[in-house]
């Protein structure tokens, strides 16, 4: 691994964790309550948090850290996982 391939991962694990804080502020204050000190919800901090991880996971696949085929295939056996063994909604529709 490169020095630039380690700044990609970094600043990927530094998006995640802000994803992982938006949630948390959801499950405290509501995901339609606004962000302290901002003018928009926390829906809406939330999706920009998410546009961050895809923008980091298209800068990983054009810097061949990871292929398109093996996140293809693990994104497959996750959905199937949780068709199995969870209750959330849709699941058929992806």
């Amino acid at each position: 691994m490169n020095e630039q391939n380690n700044e990609v991962m970094d600043i990927t694990q530094e998006e995640c964790a802000e994803v992982i804080q938006a949630i948390s502020k959801i499950r405290r204050f509501g995901i339609d309550n606004a962000k302290p000190g901002t003018d928009y919800s926390n829906r809406e901090h939330l999706e920009e948090e998410l546009g961050d991880v895809l923008a980091m996971i298209d800068i990983l696949l054009i810097n061949e850290i990871v292929s398109w085929g093996n996140l293809h295939k693990a994104k497959r056996a996750k959905i199937e996982k949780l068709k199995k063994w969870s209750n959330i909604p849709n699941l058929e529709n992806i």
